[in-house]
């Protein structure tokens, strides 16, 4: 069963759920631009279409898996057990 969505619900009008959505999806952009530039030099790609193309691609994939992942660790994170 898939968690459930945290970054896009309306717990976003908390300026600090806002931030936490602003810091995942500004890593998502890192980690695809990261990527693209990788697959860039490998295949020496010039067309800039393609190039962002493969950009929006990649950040889809690392998208889904990390949103998943901060949406899994608000839900399950037990901020309340003391050590």
């Amino acid at each position: 069963m898939k968690t459930k969505d945290y970054l896009h619900s309306e717990l976003l009008s908390h300026k600090k759920n806002d931030m936490v959505f602003q810091k995942t999806y500004d890593l998502i952009e890192k980690f695809a631009r990261r990527q693209t530039n990788m697959e860039v030099a490998a295949f020496n790609i010039k067309d800039a279409d393609t190039i962002a193309d493969m950009e929006k691609m990649n950040a889809v994939i690392y998208s889904e898996e990390i949103i998943e992942l901060v949406n899994y660790t608000i839900e399950n994170f037990n901020k309340r057990h003391k050590l």
